[in-house]
C-alpha cells in the first residue's frame, strides 16, 4: 500500500526534556488511555507532539481521548523498537 508507517513526531529539544531518541518508541497518554509510535525528531516548535489522528487503533483520538491540541503526557515507551522486533 501507499500508507506511511505510523509515528510520532517531536522537536530535538522536546524528545531531549522526554528522555528519547529517534526511532525510539514514544508512549502519548490523554485522558483516555494511550498511543506508542516510533518517533521521528523533526524541525517543529518545542513542547508540541504531532500524531497521525487515524493510524493506530480506533485512532489517535479515541485511543487518547484527547482532541488535537489538547494537553497530553509524553514519555519513552515500553515497547520494542521497530528495528529490534524486526520490522
Amino acid at each position: 500500500g501507499t500508507r506511511h508507517p505510523a509515528r510520532a513526531r517531536l522537536s530535538r529539544a522536546t524528545a531531549a526534556e522526554a528522555g528519547v531518541a529517534d526511532g525510539d518508541v514514544l508512549a502519548v497518554s490523554g485522558p483516555l488511555g494511550s498511543v506508542q509510535l516510533p518517533l521521528e525528531i523533526t524541525q517543529m516548535p518545542d513542547r508540541v507532539v504531532w500524531l497521525p489522528l487515524n493510524s493506530t487503533g480506533g485512532g489517535v483520538q479515541a485511543d487518547t481521548g484527547a482532541l488535537p491540541g489538547e494537553l497530553v503526557r509524553i514519555a519513552a515507551g515500553t515497547a520494542v523498537r521497530p528495528e529490534e522486533a524486526g520490522a
